[in-house]
């Protein structure tokens, strides 16, 4: 999302996000915020209780971690706006062992920089060259990671709006994203 200032380029960036996390907790997004004087480094988004439960049987937690830049931007998109230069995203279960877990990383130890999933050993794979794998997705929207749990893995929403909410908040997010669309979509 654009902003006239880095800082409320920040804002807009985290008002859909906090609504998104708000559809399966209660727990509110942190950031570092933006430090003109830490334009090298990206800046720090994650959920102020990690991980945050979820209300499900059995029991899931979510943990959320996004790197970002604050760039300027010409056009529509400026004159500042946020660039995500990483995400990590985990639902684990009560143990605390790792289900699922999107993450993409350009740059650090890993030398897998693409956008990957990884299957935990919460999810009681068998197959053992599964866990630690990376295996290859588009990037993903924390909206998408939202719905899966929803969906698919039994979370039951805080808010009777959440699909609305999840919809409209990754419509924003992709109308002002600056990489390409994936070709097979994660979402709904």
């Amino acid at each position: 999302m654009a902003g006239r200032t880095p800082a409320e380029a920040v804002q807009n960036f985290l008002g859909p996000l906090q609504q998104a996390i708000s559809c399966v907790t209660r727990t509110v997004l942190v950031s570092s915020g933006y430090h003109p004087r830490q334009d090298e480094e990206p800046h720090l988004l994650t959920l102020g209780e990690s991980p945050a439960r979820l209300n499900s049987n059995p029991r899931l937690f979510l943990s959320v971690t996004m790197h970002y830049h604050v760039v300027e931007a010409p056009g529509e998109r400026g004159p500042w706006k946020v660039s995500i230069a990483a995400y990590l995203y985990s639902l684990d279960d009560e143990q605390g062992q790792e289900i699922l877990a999107f993450h993409w990383h350009p740059r650090g130890r890993s030398s897998v920089t693409s956008p990957h999933l990884h299957i935990g050993p919460g999810a009681g794979v068998q197959y053992q060259q599964l866990q630690g794998a990376h295996i290859p997705t588009g990037r993903v929207a924390l909206e998408d990671v939202l719905r899966l749990a929803i969906r698919e893995l039994g979370v039951r929403p805080l808010r009777r709006d959440w699909a609305d909410i999840l919809d409209r908040t990754q419509r924003a997010f992709e109308q002002w994203r600056t990489w390409p669309a994936p070709d097979h979509p994660l979402g709904p």
